[in-house]
Parts: C-alpha cells; structure tokens; sequence
C-alpha cells in the first residue's frame, strides 16, 4: 500500500469512527466552556481571552479555574463567527473531527521518525502506519473529540507533533536556518500550551528524542554530551522555564483551588491513602489504554473509593502493577545498554510517561480523578509499542494468525468508538451511560437531577438529588438544587435545612446564600433574608439575580428607594435582566415618575429589544399620558412576541377605550377573555362597554 492510499485509510478511519457525533449537542463541561461563556462570543473584546481563564473567569481571582487556554477559546470564536454569531453545535463537531483527523495523520511521520533510527527500520512506514491506525480508532479518545472541550487537547496534540517534525529539521540544520527553526519551535510550544498547559511537555519529549537520536553504536555512552547536543538541550529548557514562568505570573502565581470532591485522593488524611490511591488511578489509566471498556464522563465522587488499608485487595493489584511495569522497564534499558543502543520502545514509554506527568498529581494537583482526554498524546505511545510487539509476534508466528488479531483489535476499537460517541450525543444518554460505569458516583446522580428537573420530571430530580447526597453527604452543589425544587413545592423548612448545611460547608458559596434569603423570604423571616443577601453579595459582588431578589424583599417592605437601586444594580451588571427592568418600570410606574419610566424603558428595550414584558410596561405608561399612538405600538410588539398573554390584550383594550375606539376596544377585551376565561378585569371592562353602549 502506498503513502497516499495510507493517508486516505487514516482520514476515512478517523471520519468513520466520529461522523456520528455531528449530530451531537453541546454537553457537560461544553455548556460552561462554550454556551455560557462570553468569550467565545465575538461581541466580546478580544482582548478579554488572553485575560480570563478557559470558563471565561478572570484568571486572576481565587474562584478561576486557572485554566489559561486562550487560543482554544479563539478556535470556538472563528466556529462562531463562520456560524454567523450562533452557537452551531455542528461546526464545533465538525472541526473537533477534521482536527483528529489531522492529528492521526501527523501521528505517522512521527512515528516514523521514531523508528527509522532503531532495528525496526525495515518495516518503518508499515509499523507507522499500523500504530497511527491504531491510535485512530482507539476508543479513549472518545471525550476529546466527542466532547467539545476535548478540542484543547486535540489542538495541543497536533502542535506537539508538529513541534516534533520541526525539531527533525533542526538537528539536521548546520547554517544560520537553525535558529529560526528554534525561534519557531519555542512559539509553537507556546501557542501548543495556551491551548492546553500540558503541552508543556513536548519539550521534555525533544530532549530524550535528541539523546535517542546521538545515541549510535559508534558513539560511547560517555561519549555522548557533546557541545551542539548540550546547547540545545539548554535552550530548551530555558524556553520551557520562560513559557512556564509567563503561564504563573498570568494567574499570580496562585494555583487553582480544589476540594475533595474533585480529587479526594489529593486531600487524603495520610501519605498512605493518597500513594496507594494515586498509584491505583494510574493502573486504571493503563487498563483504559489496554481495553477501553470502562468509559465515563466523569471519575470523581466515589468512583474510585481511597485504598486506606493494606487489607484492600486493589493494593495487591497496585503492586503487581509496578512490579511488572518496572521489570519491562528494567529489561528494556538492559537490552538498549547491552546492544549500545537506543531502540524506539524508548521512545514509545517517552510518549506515554511525559504528556502524562501533569496529570499525574506528582508536580501539582489536579482537579480530576481520572480525565479520559488526558489519555490522547499517551495512547499514541501506547500504539506505537503494540504494534512494535505485534511485529515482534509477527515473526515468531503465522502471519495469518497475527494479522487476524490485529484486524480483529481495530474492528473491535472502532465498533466500540461509535458506539461510544452515541453516548456523547446527548447530556441524558451521557449522564445515564455513566451509572453502568460509575454507580456510586455522587456528580452522575446529581447530573442526572439536574436533567430531570429541566425536563420538570421533578420525582426523578428528587431522588437523584437526595441519591447524590447520600453517596456524598457533604455534596453541597446537590443539596442547593435539591433545596430550590423542595422551594418550588413549598416546603421551605425543609429547604432551609439543606441550604443552611451547604453553606455551612462552603461558606462563600454565593448561590445557596441568595436562595437562603428567598427561602427565608417565604418564611416571612425578612430581616434574615436581608442578611443572607447581603452575604451572597460580598461574596460574588457582580450578582445580578441576587440583587433582583433583594430589590423585590425592599419592595414587599414597602422600601421602595432601595428596591430601585438593587434593581439599578441588578441591570447594571446584567443588562438583559429583564425581570429586573420590568419591575422597575412598574414600580415608577406606580409613584407616578413617568418620566424616569419612559428614559429607563428606552434603555431597557435597547439591551432587551424582544422582551415582551418590557414593551408591555412601557406602553402602560405611554397610555397614561396619552401618547396612544406610541403605545398602541409596544402593545402590538408585546402581542407579536407573546400572542398568548391575555393581559396584553386586554390593557390595549383599555388603550382604545381611552381612545374612544370601541370597536378595538370591544375586540381586544373578547380575545383576553378567549386566551383567559378567568381575566375579570377584562370581563369588567367589556361589561362596562357593552353597558354604555345600550344607553
């Protein structure tokens, strides 16, 4: 088979394997990274990406992530721009699958790279190959394509590679040329890690690919630092030191704040659990690359339970794991130091250990148990190494008999692969996909909740909630969404407990101190509730919804002055708070400060120009001082936006009894009372007219 014929294979592999998930939707973490956050938007400055933080948080404040990716979040931009300003959920999908694509692609010459130097460069572009067709349709690669913030991943993978090729052509550079190729090295190294921070580690990869390409059968280990290999190794690592210290001093040089429920192992209470534990996680991590069966979107919360016994049956695991990880170590670099030679399985456990260090817990913690997309750069060692052993067995047994395993393996990875991504096509299917995987993981049973309750199946949300809960006792998050559907069913005691619990356990937890307050507000408790606002407040200062339900407090205590300027604030922060604008329109409404009505009302209808609402309110206003004409247009516009609010129709109803248009009048008044029978004020209205019309 020729080069080309082999690319196209690849390209059609990768197409194949992740087609279907152009039918996707945006899911999980997507609906935070993409939906909900700004950036991504091009109204947005652009300048704000390279200052917020991948959720599009200032990256500077403690509650930021400090996950600093901002040309993954330019990538979205240009999705979006192409899309004409909308979030199309198909061109996102789309580029994640033409990026695998390319990177499967860069994956060959890689590896070929890496194997033309050992003693299996006879068979180079078939094992190149083979191991990029591997690394295609391996089934752990699912999140990172299937799932949109997987395009992180991807982007740094296919610059690592690139990175890669390019410092080939350094090595073989002896004129002036070499340093650009190093001046481009180290910017694509930058830009490969303000796609994702741990690309960091390809130039790790350069500098064990320059020792494995010096070192020759010619050459003696103690002759083998030589100056040019010395000054490049340097330059790399000054370069790396350089990206790294930029990367800190952007975020303050304060790492992200986790807590157990992110990594429990992290905040184990002994050296014990957490060695054992971490050691455990990586085993799992192996297994994944070796049969991918177990797969899920999320490993936190009780789905990997801390080893905190030698009684444990998974340390006996843990150590036949090292014990047979280090004895083929250990004969690899025998064999490699007998033969004076380094061999490209070297290579291969580079690839696999190095892009997996910053997910290892061992230089930093990280926010996740186990991260499938984690696992992308790792597995292409992972491949290369076994179609290296393939080839070996390939010698020693029948050709029929290997091939008929390894045809076997990538039919089996790529029916697993589509059958996986229809899991990612849609939040429901994700989440309950999971159960299989993880049952005692609390974050699944509190997603499945919150799906539910969105679908207002509020038993299912219920019990999920309360199941989230009892797998997680100090699950703060469940108990505040389970405490506001128990708000909705009017059981606020009860929602009083669990609020007053999860704030116990996060004290500046923001969210669950503004439905305190309005939990407290029912239980006609208002200076408490007052209280609880406020303390929401100073802990998430641009609060819009918090200062709309303070506003609306100081209203039922008749302090309508301050329910004015909590409602200003409320908008001032966010301008399409339409509740917030409606209310304070009517509010001035009812003091008779029509002007201030008719200045507001212009500014509301400007950031919220199809908010039927506030049309609504602004041509109540305009009726009372007797610009009918203008009235009668924003009462029109509410109706074309919201045909089925019967009120609307009958205040313009009572516009054209004002203006002595009867017959409008007469016309407006029967359709309210059609759309609601139950309208009195309509009833009366047309009573009245009907009425005077007989005299």
């Amino acid at each position: 088979m020729g080069n080309t014929e082999k690319y196209i294979t690849i390209s059609l592999a990768a197409f194949l394997c992740y087609c279907n998930t152009l039918y996707g939707t945006f899911v999980f973490d997507d609906n935070e990274a993409i939906i909900k956050n700004k950036d991504v938007m091009p109204h947005t400055p652009l300048i704000n990406i390279f200052k917020n933080d991948f959720w599009g948080t200032d990256i500077t404040l403690n509650s930021s992530h400090k996950s600093y990716r901002p040309l993954t979040i330019l990538s979205y931009r240009f999705n979006v721009l192409y899309s004409k300003d909308k979030l199309d959920a198909f061109q996102f999908h789309a580029t994640n699958i033409i990026l695998y694509g390319l990177l499967c692609l860069l994956t060959v010459p890689v590896f070929e790279l890496f194997l033309k130097k050992s003693k299996y460069a006879t068979n180079v572009h078939d094992i190149a190959y083979f191991s990029s067709l591997l690394f295609t349709v391996h089934p752990v690669h699912t999140e990172a394509v299937a799932g949109l913030v997987g395009r992180a991943d991807i982007l740094s993978s296919v610059l690592f590679c690139i990175i890669i090729l390019l410092y080939h052509r350094v090595r073989n550079t002896k004129d002036e040329g070499v340093v650009f190729w190093f001046f481009m090295i180290i910017f694509l190294t930058a830009c490969a890690v303000f796609c994702k921070e741990t690309a960091i580690a390809v130039l790790g990869l350069l500098i064990f690919y320059d020792i494995y390409r010096e070192k020759r059968k010619s050459v003696p280990w103690k002759d083998m630092l030589k100056f040019n290999l010395i000054v490049r190794c340097v330059i790399l690592i000054l370069a790396g030191l350089g990206i790294m210290y930029y990367r800190l001093r952007i975020m303050n040089f304060e790492g992200p704040i986790f807590t157990d429920n992110d990594n429990p192992a992290a905040h184990a209470q002994n050296a014990f659990a957490r060695v054992f534990t971490f050691n455990y996680i990586y085993l799992l991590n192996f297994l994944l690359l070796l049969w991918p069966e177990w797969l899920c979107f999320d490993w936190s919360m009780g789905c990997v339970p801390l080893i905190e016994s030698l009684c444990d049956i998974r340390v006996v695991f843990v150590v036949l794991f090292w014990c047979l990880t280090l004895f083929g170590l250990f004969s690899v670099l025998r064999q490699n130091y007998v033969n004076e030679v380094l061999d490209v399985r070297i290579m291969g456990i580079c690839l696999v250990v190095l892009p997996f260090l910053p997910a290892s817990n061992i230089f930093f913690t990280v926010g996740f148990v186990i991260a499938e997309r984690t696992l992308l750069l790792p597995s292409a060692g992972f491949c290369l190494l076994v179609v290296v052993g393939y080839r070996k067995l390939f010698r020693f047994t029948g050709n029929k008999i290997c091939s008929c395993l390894f045809y076997s393996l990538l039919a089996v990875f790529m029916l697993k692969t589509v059958t996986r991504n229809m899991n990612w096509l849609t939040e429901e299917k994700l989440f309950s996909s999971a159960l299989d995987v993880c049952p005692l993981n609390a974050k699944v049973h509190y997603n499945i909740a919150k799906i539910a309750a969105d679908n207002n199946d509020k038993l299912l949300a219920l019990r999920e909630y309360s199941k989230a809960i009892e797998l997680n006792p100090r699950y703060e998050q469940a108990m505040n969404n389970f405490a506001n559907l128990l708000r909705e069913n009017k059981k606020f005691r009860e929602a009083e407990v669990l609020l007053r619990k999860a704030v116990e356990i996060r004290p500046n937890f923001a969210a669950a101190w503004m439905n305190l307050g309005i939990v407290l507000t029912n239980l006609n408790r208002p200076e408490e509730a007052e209280h609880c606002y406020k303390l929401a407040i100073t802990h998430r200062k641009k609060y819009p919804d918090c200062y709309y339900n303070l506003g609306n407090l100081y209203l039922d205590l008749k302090r309508n002055e301050d329910a004015l300027k909590a409602w200003e604030l409320a908008v001032l922060y966010r301008p399409t708070h339409v509740a917030a604008w409606s209310n304070t329109l009517v509010l001035l409404d009812s003091m008779k400060k029509y002007d201030e009505v008719l200045e507001l009302g212009r500014t509301a209808l400007i950031h919220n120009p199809k908010a039927p609402a506030l049309h609504f309110s602004f041509a109540n206003t305009l009726g009372k001082i007797q610009q009918f004409e203008k009235a009668e247009g924003h009462f029109l516009q509410a109706i074309n936006l919201n045909p089925n609010n019967g009120l609307y129709y009958s205040n313009l109803g009572v516009l054209y009894h004002r203006w002595d248009k009867k017959d409008k009048a007469r016309q407006m008044y029967k359709k309210a009372l059609e759309i609601d029978s139950n309208l009195k004020s309509a009833e009366l209205n047309l009573k009245r007219l009907t009425a005077k019309a007989q005299q």
